[in-house]
């Protein structure tokens, strides 16, 4: 299979001005008439990238001009300039539509993962005529994962085969092998050791063999720029302040958490997810169902970074639905 690793001839590397910050991409298949932009998910401290998108680029961009960005605060692009904003998912939201705009690709067809999907859900119900068509993957933040449903009554959802309780704190079962408890906070090591980003990435796979070194090696040079920023931001000082209840409260906009406002998606939409999601299973149903017009696909064997873990069936998947109609 051809990889960002294995086929640097097969992609470009750009940059573009939006809103005065330098925003890097990457892009793939040029002279293909439909648009696609991948908007990945959280940076977690080490300011994870386009580069997650390693095995999809290359493949996606023989059926569609492919563009992927690094979002404020991670990469290559800028922080953004209120650094109390870093990592924030509406402000990050707000520079993908800049994105789009600036580079006038819409309509586009979005593709979300994680934080990425709460990201480009967001866009699809203010700007609409920026989108074609919308596939959510994975993402435990427009499903709101562990945060209580309106009531407050307590959830059970299936996580890697298991029923699960929990209890609000919008802490997930994985936490505890690379958080603080009550925080995000990478434990000592994940973010700075070679040895702990090898075990972060596996936090999202099912093939926990599937992690490579070239990949390890990006990592490394993302934290050694990043984790600095955001440790000084996103730390100790940020957690006793906000708390998860308070962190989670960038997934509300207009009152209402995003899957209350999925209901408005107005444009066909794919929603994937990995039966053995960190994120559970059972959020992702319910994201689907509220969703009109919405297909659903889970990928057997397949984790957090689904694409990663089963790469054939899911650029197939995806070439399949933006590529239909």
């Amino acid at each position: 299979m051809e990889t960002l690793f294995n086929s640097p001839d097969k992609f470009a590397s750009g940059f573009a001005t939006v809103d005065g910050y330098k925003t890097h991409y990457l892009e793939a298949g040029e002279g293909n008439s439909e648009r696609l932009l991948l908007v990945h998910g959280g940076a977690n401290d080490v300011g994870m990238d386009s580069y997650r998108w390693y095995p999809t680029i290359v493949p996606l961009g023989k059926r569609f001009h492919v563009y992927a960005i690094d979002e404020l605060g991670h990469g290559q692009t800028d922080p953004p300039r209120d650094l109390d904003d870093l990592g924030h998912v509406r402000v990050r939201a707000e520079h993908v539509i800049g994105f789009i705009e600036a580079l006038d690709l819409a309509p586009v067809h979005l593709v979300g993962q994680s934080q990425g999907g709460w990201i480009v859900a967001y866009i699809t119900i203010k700007r609409p005529d920026l989108v074609r068509k919308l596939v959510l993957i994975d993402s435990g933040s427009a499903a709101g994962s562990a945060i209580p449903k309106t009531g407050g009554e307590r959830q059970v959802i299936e996580v890697d085969g298991k029923e699960v309780a929990v209890d609000g704190s919008g802490e997930l079962p994985y936490f505890k092998d690379v958080f603080e408890p009550g925080t995000m906070i990478f434990k000592e090591g994940i973010a700075t050791t070679r040895e702990g980003l090898h075990k972060l990435a596996q936090t999202t796979l099912y093939h926990k063999d599937r992690v490579s070194e070239e990949y390890l090696d990006h990592l490394a040079e993302l934290s050694a720029h990043w984790n600095g920023l955001y440790t000084k931001h996103m730390g100790k000082e940020y957690w006793e302040k906000n708390g998860m209840a308070g962190a989670s409260e960038m997934y509300y906009f207009d009152g209402a958490h995003m899957r209350d406002h999925v209901h408005k998606i107005s444009v066909p939409t794919l929603v994937i997810w990995g039966r053995n999601s960190n994120k559970g299973l059972d959020p992702g149903f319910d994201l689907y169902k509220s969703i009109p017009n919405a297909q659903m696909h889970i990928l057997d064997k397949a984790d957090h970074f689904l694409w990663v873990d089963q790469p054939e069936d899911f650029n197939s998947l995806v070439t399949w639905f933006l590529g239909k109609g």
